[in-house]
């Protein structure tokens, strides 16, 4: 393994078992469910899936996006159940939605890892070096401009559509009412 996969791998073991605890726990507070180990191991399978979305999509970010439809879906109707106030079950889907993006916010650390190489990394010419086309715009042609541009982005549309696929199959789900909280 090259220094850069190899680098990628431990920031997505230290991000993926690092951040999955308080998620983990906002998922067991919202269900009512004291048992935090089974939403940690549940995490962790389902970073485990992100990461290898990421890898296939080869920083398209394609599969990463429809995953997050999958999650919308699958922790809507599983949180519409919930008894707490529809606020703290929006903000457990929310950090679940980020969680669910750190694979592909990784990917920044390979310009930083080219930056400390040497690398001109804002370069449109090391760009096209890296395999990025010449006809992309500025900065998406340069090293950091992509990886920056296609976390950003895969943060931004994770987000959105997970919270948001949660929040509407909770609210047509008619079972809950809003809670001010």
């Amino acid at each position: 393994m090259d220094p850069a996969g190899l680098t990628i791998l431990i920031t997505n073991l230290i991000l993926g078992l690092g951040c999955a605890v308080p998620v983990a726990r906002r998922l067991a507070e919202v269900s009512g469910n004291a048992r935090t180990r089974r939403f940690y191991a549940m995490l962790i399978g389902m970073y485990l899936v992100e990461s290898v979305a990421v890898a296939a999509s080869m920083a398209t970010m394609v599969f990463n996006i429809v995953l997050a439809f999958v999650w919308g879906i699958v922790f809507g109707r599983w949180l519409r159940r919930s008894s707490a106030p529809i606020r703290e079950v929006l903000r457990a889907a929310f950090y679940l939605a980020v969680y669910s993006s750190l694979p592909a916010l990784s990917l920044i650390v390979l310009p930083v890892l080219g930056a400390f190489a040497g690398w001109d990394v804002l370069s449109p010419a090391e760009g096209a070096r890296f395999g990025i086309p010449r006809f992309v715009p500025w900065p998406m042609n340069t090293v950091l401009g992509l990886f920056g541009i296609a976390g950003t982005v895969a943060l931004v549309l994770k987000t959105v559509i997970t919270t948001g696929e949660v929040s509407l199959i909770i609210h047509l789900s008619g079972g809950k009412e809003l809670h001010k909280a």
